[in-house]
């Protein structure tokens, strides 16, 4: 393990080592991700004047009860004060509290005030870089896509949930706006994490279709939609070595048309300067009966309802996919 102390171990090779399965030692964990992952800039002034900015936000704002030991809580709910304070467009969300996902992260940021912030920051301008389409509804857009990779590697688990009304908004919104604190057990979550971070942003929406496909024997054996539910949030956690295999199997199955290839590419936060993610720099919609959207899921229910071919199916829900997202400065509401 002493090769993970090298003060010059890449963002690449990292992911060359975690690709094999490899996990990163707990001593090493926290410099790796601000270092080699993350490339955290340490904007210290800029996240006092923040800082200051969260102590003025009203009551209304959601935050943690002070029930975890020591400081965990005060500094967590400072962190999503500051964040607020920054994202006003985290605050227009009905279907997100921003505590669920952030909390989390405390175990292994809590000593390091500054550094949980840029870590969070970074994780919700790249991995969730597409959550603020719908404002203040869910990315329906984007989980649509992957109802339609799950329907290019696992047709009849598509199929059976479809059948029963269950997309992917119905579990993978959940599990990612948790972080996926509910999927793998406490003590393998930050492993997962390390895998999400060194890869690109994409790689992350495959976990949720990963963990959906590795229940899909049970899932099979279910007819309701609240067995389905019920086993889908249960609180029994997945192996994360599983987890991660066959999210990485799933992700090099999936032909290149059907990754999320909307979604830029890792940009680390910059020295001297935090981006913001409110409206002025997202695209939102005005109305969440987008008709676009609507053909899109009316493509997929042909699925179940005509037993329609599904490679076209793909290929045509791809396209609308693209043209949805292509339309999208139209559709843009100027602040």
């Amino acid at each position: 393990m002493a090769y993970f102390t090298n003060p010059a171990i890449s963002r690449e090779s990292l992911k060359t080592i975690l690709g094999n399965f490899e996990v990163i030692p707990e001593d090493h964990r926290l410099k790796l991700w601000m270092t080699a992952i993350l490339q955290l800039p340490n904007n210290k002034t800029q996240y006092l004047k923040l800082r200051k900015a969260g102590q003025k936000l009203d009551s209304r704002v959601k935050l943690l009860e002070d029930n975890k030991t020591g400081n965990e809580a005060k500094v967590c709910n400072q962190v999503l004060k500051s964040l607020l304070a920054h994202c006003s467009s985290l605050r227009q969300f009905n279907h997100f509290n921003l505590a669920d996902f952030v909390e989390p992260f405390s175990g292994l940021l809590v000593s390091h005030e500054l550094i949980y912030f840029e870590v969070m920051l970074s994780i919700l301008v790249n991995w969730c870089q597409h959550w603020f389409d719908h404002i203040p509804s869910p990315p329906y857009t984007l989980l649509s896509m992957l109802d339609i990779i799950l329907l290019k590697n696992h047709p009849e688990l598509y199929k059976h949930l479809a059948n029963l009304g269950i997309r992917a908004i119905d579990y993978a919104w959940r599990w990612l706006t948790t972080s996926f604190k509910t999927i793998v057990d406490p003590r393998e979550w930050l492993i997962v994490w390390d895998h999400i971070l060194v890869n690109e942003p994409n790689f992350m929406y495959f976990i949720p279709l990963a963990a959906c496909k590795l229940q899909s024997r049970y899932l099979m054996e279910l007819s309701t939609h609240s067995e389905i539910m019920e086993l889908l949030h249960s609180k029994i956690p997945l192996d994360a070595n599983s987890l991660l295999k066959e999210a990485y199997q799933m992700c090099d199955a999936t032909p290149v048309e059907l990754q999320l290839t909307q979604m830029h590419h890792f940009h680390p936060l910059i020295p001297g300067y935090y981006p913001t993610l409110t409206p002025t720099d997202l695209i939102t919609f005005r109305s969440t009966e987008n008709s676009d959207v609507g053909n899109l899921n009316q493509l997929l229910d042909e699925v179940q309802e005509t037993a329609a071919e599904v490679d076209n199916i793909i290929k045509e829900g791809v396209a609308l996919r693209r043209w949805i997202m292509n339309q999208q400065e139209k559709l843009y509401i100027p602040p």
